[in-house]
């Protein structure tokens, strides 16, 4: 379905519906209004997932598939990409920051546990996610600690990212750990810049997380997401990381 057809799809009955029950609201409009406008402009291949009102007047959120969310006036007249703040007697407080580590949060509670390569401490005291890349220096210095990490009570949840792309040579070999039948090893081995035996196989998951990772934000490896859904960018050291996570 081309993308004008997929929203006619979607809100014709929608649109019944609310008929049905009297009449359309005030913010069933403004989405109709807005849905109208994106649709005359957007290059067919971009999705949008969902437009949802914010507790700012006047303002819509309007959510991709695979690229980060914007903001439209309720008139569908102005786009509005960046972060958007609230001014308050204690400072500036970034609304858009506090939505994203919402919906990361949210993204992060609906992973299938069997898709993660996770290393668990003897002691469980945090949760991390962790974008990674076996080509990535920084992501192979944070694996070299590993153990560090989980002696601190830190559960490592690996996610694949590879940066070069999906089909590149290191999203087979990031591939090839997920399908082994020891993933942890594997793993271990490609961050100690050894080689395995490529394998691809089709319950990779490696190209949805490597997508779910763009629509995040997701801009290098390793990045970390707490189990708050703050994203935390880059390598950080065990106990500065603990001190992140107990703060």
């Amino acid at each position: 379905l081309t993308m004008q057809k997929r929203f006619k799809h979607l809100f014709f009955p929608l649109a019944l519906a609310v008929l049905a029950c009297g009449g359309i609201s005030a913010e069933k409009k403004d989405i109709e209004i807005i849905t109208s406008k994106l649709l005359e402009m957007l290059p067919e291949e971009v999705e949008i997932v969902s437009i949802e009102e914010v507790d700012i007047n006047g303002f819509y959120e309007v959510n991709f598939k695979g690229i980060e969310p914007l903001y439209v006036t309720s008139d569908g007249n102005y786009l509005i990409s960046g972060d958007i703040y609230s001014i308050t007697r204690d400072g500036l407080i970034n609304k858009s920051e506090a939505r994203r580590d919402y919906q990361r949060k949210a993204a992060m509670s609906q992973l299938d546990r069997e898709e993660l390569i996770i290393f668990e401490p003897e002691d469980l005291k945090f949760n991390i996610y962790v974008f990674t890349d076996v080509d990535c220096g920084y992501c192979r210095q944070f694996h070299n600690q590993i153990d560090e990490y989980l002696e601190l009570g830190i559960r490592v949840h690996y996610l694949a990212y590879p940066r070069a792309g999906v089909g590149s040579e290191s999203f087979k070999k990031i591939s090839s750990a997920w399908c082994d039948n020891d993933p942890n090893y594997s793993l271990t081995l490609l961050k100690q810049g050894k080689d395995i035996q490529t394998q691809l196989c089709s319950k990779s998951p490696v190209e949805r997380h490597f997508k779910l990772g763009n629509a995040m934000g997701v801009q290098g490896t390793p990045s970390i997401i707490t189990d708050d859904g703050k994203m935390i960018p880059g390598y950080l050291p065990p106990q500065d990381l603990l001190n992140i996570l107990e703060s």
